[in-house]
């Protein structure tokens, strides 16, 4: 049976198809929009991600300058050690050799510093037993240099004083020591607890008429890291040198025999006992009993006479 469609239902149909065509073809563009938008987002998060992150790293290496000897530059009587930076401290000691002819009954200065570090700058206070108190400002500049400024407090009669201002340290080295000549053969690599792997040099220097020797601790460069001050008797030879706890505490101690340079069976040993914080000291009256009894010939002697002590 045919359905008449008369031309006023035509008209509304007409309007009804169209709405409905409108109708999907918004449903289809507010889909497309979506996944635009969608994927726009998508595309910045991934951007975001894949963008590099710069990272500031304000941090100084301290490395490179603990446990150096820091000489003012030009000038041999000035220095400074810092043994340790840690928790935004730097701990030393300054020192002041008496070279001046004007009063050789003046003592050497020798004063502890302490105070705060940061990043490239460390503001400490030093001071000693014999009343020297002032304050060590320190740049670090280069692992070549750093500017020191000195400001004085209070002053002791009994010693020399470092002088007033800002100067400017270099690391000491082997080469900057006048005359200094160093024994290969009983100069070696070792490690020594907390100083690592380093090199201890033995040496004399021939630039007087007494001739003494010498003993350091120095890096791979020739930076000078400890000296021992060595007050052994002049003209003498290094007939040996032993590293080994000696006192068993843990830390490696240093054994040294020198012999007469005109008389090689007269032999003296001293021993250098490590300490805590790494520097090392000498038992005057342990050395006095060791070279008395005549148990100095060689390192087993030694070892053996020092067995009975520890």
């Amino acid at each position: 049976m045919a359905i008449k469609i008369n031309s006023k239902n035509k008209k509304i149909l007409l309007v009804l198809i169209t709405l409905s065509l409108l109708l999907t073809g918004c449903g289809n563009a507010e889909k497309v929009s979506t996944a635009t938008v969608s994927d726009a987002s998508a595309k910045s998060s991934a951007a975001k991600k894949s963008s590099p992150t710069t990272v500031t790293n304000d941090s100084v290496d301290y490395n490179q300058y603990v446990k150096k000897v820091w000489k003012l530059k030009n000038n041999s009587d000035m220095s400074f050690v810092i043994s340790k930076i840690e928790n935004s401290k730097a701990i030393g000691k300054l020192s002041v050799l008496n070279y001046t002819t004007a009063d050789k009954n003046l003592q050497s200065f020798e004063a502890d510093f302490e105070g705060e570090i940061n990043k490239d700058t460390a503001v400490c206070q030093y001071n000693d037993s014999k009343g020297n108190k002032g304050s060590l400002k320190l740049v670090f500049k280069s692992n070549q240099e750093i500017e020191g400024t000195i400001t004085i407090a209070d002053k002791a009669k009994a010693t020399v004083q470092p002088s007033l201002g800002t100067f400017y340290f270099a690391p000491e080295t082997i080469k900057d020591i006048k005359g200094f000549s160093p024994i290969e053969k009983q100069s070696f690599m070792v490690n020594l607890n907390s100083w690592g792997n380093i090199k201890f040099v033995s040496g004399k220097l021939t630039g007087g008429s007494h001739v003494p020797v010498e003993f350091y601790l120095t890096d791979k460069d020739g930076d000078i890291l400890y000296d021992f001050a060595a007050t052994l008797p002049y003209r003498v030879d290094v007939k040996a040198v032993s590293f080994e706890d000696v006192n068993k505490d843990g830390l490696k101690d240093i054994i040294i025999i020198v012999n007469d340079e005109d008389d090689s069976s007269n032999c003296l040993a001293t021993v250098y006992f490590q300490k805590a914080d790494g520097s090392f000291a000498n038992d005057m009256k342990l050395d006095q009993e060791i070279n008395e009894s005549k148990n100095n010939k060689d390192v087993k002697t030694v070892r053996t006479f020092l067995a009975s002590k520890f």
